[in-house]
């Protein structure tokens, strides 16, 4: 996410969902949620039977949350809570040890964690990454440094970063955010770092894009991956403008087009899978497990505008796209 405000670490004992107006594609009501429900940015995994969180936090380092059943939620202990020294290169801000955004992914018995290190409106930014042998309840988190760099001098913001495996088990980030739009590069299987060049693959000259998450799903014997984004204002209140939107391609680098057939690359593209409440406004920092359950944020407008938690499956139309989310 471009631009992170510092939020309230209260917890939420019961949240009533489902509080969205009606949409054009069929729906089913989100999971029903309790416990630890404060979430900006929540990436979705599950290990075994247990669910993860990984999250921004506002008490620095990766935050971390966990569910024996995906519905009560428990708030774990940050991922370096306290800080690495090398992010205040990137964040010399009072807060340096918050960072943003992270996504992971499990490869070879081995969880990478990556993450965005930033400040408000800034381009001078680091995508860092850690990984633990074991997975992530084996807690062996080792810092592996920086993944990708930018400044001013860049055509991208290297923030927001999500991992994923190709249909041929190759690895990519996609990563970016306002500055250029949505790029990706493919990744090392042994390292976990990045190789070769970045490709363009989404950008919304009218709105900010970002958070994106690519999904892989076949459809009618074609094999698709589908690039899930957040657009709008994520965290200017009542006046935030946060949606998700969806695009997809027969290739993981693109060109990516929505249900009409526009290119994710012109202003107000996507289909669009959840949108503001009345209740809950500005959905957006979207992940999922699979093809088949997807987490998201939403604030809650009775709360002060806290960002909450929320989980739904996800489903998809005879068309091959995916149905709104709420």
């Amino acid at each position: 996410m471009r631009f992170k405000t510092r939020f309230s670490t209260m917890v939420l004992a019961l949240v009533s969902l489902g509080c969205a107006p009606p949409a054009t594609q069929a729906q089913t009501a989100p999971w029903t949620l309790s416990g630890a429900l404060v979430t900006h940015d929540p990436d979705i995994q599950k290990e075994g039977s247990t669910y993860w969180i990984m999250e921004t936090t506002a008490n620095g380092g990766i935050g971390v949350k966990y569910s024996p059943d995906g519905t009560t939620w428990t708030q774990g202990t940050p991922i370096f809570g306290s800080g690495l020294s090398w992010w205040k290169a990137y964040n010399p801000s009072a807060d340096p040890a918050q960072v943003w955004a992270p996504g992971c992914i499990n490869y070879n018995n081995t969880t990478a964690c990556y993450y965005a290190v930033s400040s408000f409106g800034s381009q001078t930014s680091a995508i860092g990454l850690t990984t633990s042998v074991g997975g992530i309840a084996a807690g062996n988190w080792v810092d592996d440094g920086t993944v990708i760099t930018s400044n001013s001098s860049n055509a991208f913001n290297a923030i927001d970063p999500q991992p994923v495996a190709d249909y041929a088990g190759n690895l990519w980030l996609s990563f970016g955010s306002a500055w250029g739009g949505i790029y990706i590069r493919q990744v090392s299987k042994s390292t976990f770092l990045t190789v070769g060049s970045s490709t363009n693959i989404a950008r919304d000259t009218s709105q900010v894009v970002e958070n994106s998450f690519i999904v892989k799903h076949a459809f009618n014997g074609t094999n698709y991956y589908y690039l899930f984004l957040s657009k709008g204002s994520c965290c200017s209140g009542a006046s935030s403008t946060y949606h998700i939107v969806v695009g997809r391609s027969t290739s993981i680098t693109g060109p990516y087009v929505d249900n009409n057939g526009n290119s994710m690359m012109n202003p107000g593209s996507g289909l669009t899978v959840a949108s503001s409440g009345s209740r809950f406004i500005a959905p957006g920092g979207e992940s999922a497990i699979g093809d088949t359950t997807m987490a998201w944020y939403a604030l809650d407008s009775q709360n002060s505008y806290t960002p909450v938690l929320f989980i739904n499956n996800l489903t998809w139309n005879a068309s091959g796209w995916p149905n709104a989310l709420w």
